[in-house]
């Protein structure tokens, strides 16, 4: 009787230790964005962390009576190291957290050409970089429907110029791989 008691003990201990070990985000992770076009991979760290590099595209329009008007499609690659906080809570209350679906706050750094690879409207700098944190939340539907939003400080800059502003992202796409 003592045994098989000792052995339940063991048992439960390292189930307990394996749940414990277990990641809350996904092993890897790719998305395909649809209304501005990129992919993002986003790689496990640890049971709440990841890191994601995405490669995507922006768009810029200028109209003006005084300036030359066009507009430009611009290469963007960017780079996080996501912290999902509250996938503990959402499981107590029974919701979902698979395909990473949580809120997040995440060190971001990103850079971008100036000149456009498709359009006229090309800047004096041939880059922009930015460094700074987004708050995210980030829901994937159980099909694969992804909405992304993120917003936080950042500090941007180019080789002439440099000032604070805003990260504002609003991204909408497919996970078209997981595991």
């Amino acid at each position: 009787m003592k045994t098989i008691s000792s052995l339940i003990l063991l048992l439960s201990i390292g189930a307990t230790a394996i749940a414990q070990s277990g990641k809350n985000v996904e092993n890897h992770q790719l998305t395909l964005n649809v209304l501005l076009p990129g992919i993002i991979y986003e790689q496990g760290l640890s049971q709440n962390s990841t890191i994601a590099a995405e490669a995507t595209m922006g768009f810029a329009y200028r109209e003006s009576d005084f300036l030359e008007s066009g507009f430009g499609i611009y290469p963007i690659g960017r780079l996080q190291y996501r912290h999902y906080y509250n996938f503990a809570r959402r499981l107590a209350k029974g919701k979902n957290i698979a395909g990473n679906t949580g809120n997040y706050i995440a060190p971001t750094i990103a850079i971008q050409g100036g000149k456009a690879i498709i359009g006229d409207l090309d800047y004096v700098s041939d880059y922009f970089g930015a460094i700074g944190a987004v708050y995210g939340l980030q829901r994937t539907g159980q099909k694969g429907l992804q909405f992304r939003f993120e917003v936080g400080p950042g500090y941007f800059f180019d080789e002439f110029e440099s000032n604070f502003g805003i990260f504002l992202a609003l991204k909408l796409g497919w996970v078209v791989r997981r595991g």
